[in-house]
């Protein structure tokens, strides 16, 4: 179990007698098993007092060494809780580990995840990182180009109340070519048409995407997005071989089903095409009601996302 530390002035902490009642009931169904916990920090102090997210280097390195996988046949990460940034470094991490030493007796990976929109409408962000840059493992080249020759193409995934997220991105990625992503088809039919409306100005107007520019991908489908990605990165990098390619840029303001199809693009691309994964986290989240987010939690759905092994077997 990995317990990662926000801090003690992250506006989560609010939330704490909440965690320690879902740790209990963790502890009473795994009451016959060993619970092996691992503590990370989310941050670090810099100079001056200034914070720098460290998380996602942290969650990479807890698996340091492929002997403490190898034994096993299955592996399950459940990714429901988990910041984007520690769940994109550390499933990067066991899958370049799969790949490269069980490429031929690849162990059955699998990642799970609880899904339900209506819970992520209910918790705010609060404060947004100053400092914000690639997910450790998913750079794609960027964080080491400063002065950028390759054109830019930016693939932001929209999700609800991301203003700031998307401006703030904007202006670290300064790109050339803009593709937004909505998730169509979705559980609720009109959800691209809100988004599209909330965004309007800052899309057609301020950045003057081209309507054609637009990208949908299944919001339930994270395979399907993955490759709906792939494809238009890599049409973009062909189309623009001449001048020595492109890079392309991914921000997931989205669902955790969608921002699988997104680690999964920028793992597939590393090395053939510079994909980086541009990363606007929060400095904490609250919660509208507490209460009767617990009575939606009802309506959540449980998807499993196999990536490696052998799904069939023969008798």
């Amino acid at each position: 179990m990995i317990d990662f530390d926000e801090g003690p002035d992250s506006s989560s902490s609010k939330y704490k007698k909440h965690v320690d009642e879902n740790y209990k009931e963790l502890k009473t169904l795994l009451s016959s098993k060993t619970l092996i916990e691992k503590k990370i920090a989310l941050w670090s102090l810099k100079k001056r007092g200034k914070r720098q997210r460290i998380g996602d280097r942290q969650a990479a390195g807890l698996l340091s060494d492929f002997s403490q996988i190898a034994n096993f046949t299955d592996i399950i990460v459940d990714i429901s809780s988990l910041p984007r940034g520690v769940y994109f470094s550390l499933v990067g991490k066991f899958l370049s580990f799969i790949d490269r030493y069980a490429e031929d007796n690849a162990p059955n990976f699998f990642i799970t995840v609880s899904e339900n929109a209506e819970i992520d409408i209910r918790i705010k962000e609060k404060g947004i990182d100053e400092d914000i840059g690639y997910l450790y493992g998913f750079g794609g080249g960027m964080e080491l180009a400063s002065d950028r020759e390759e054109p830019v193409v930016w693939c932001p995934i929209l999700g609800e109340d991301k203003l700031e997220h998307l401006e703030k991105a904007h202006v670290q990625i300064r790109p050339h070519e803009i593709c937004p992503v909505l998730p169509f088809p979705s559980k609720d039919p009109r959800r691209s048409d809100q988004l599209i409306q909330t965004y309007y100005q800052l899309l057609f107007e301020r950045l003057n995407i081209e309507p054609q520019n637009l990208m949908y991908v299944p919001e339930r489908n994270p395979f399907e997005a993955y490759i709906r990605l792939t494809k238009a990165i890599c049409n973009y990098h062909n189309s623009l071989e001449i001048l020595g390619g492109c890079k392309a840029v991914i921000s997931t303001f989205s669902s955790k089903l969608l921002s699988i199809g997104t680690l999964l693009c920028a793992y597939d691309l590393l090395g053939k095409v510079g994909v980086g994964v541009l990363n606007v986290d929060s400095q904490g989240y609250e919660i509208d009601d507490y209460e009767e987010m617990k009575k939606l939690m009802e309506r959540s759905e449980l998807f499993v996302i196999w990536l490696t092994g052998e799904p069939y077997t023969e008798n």
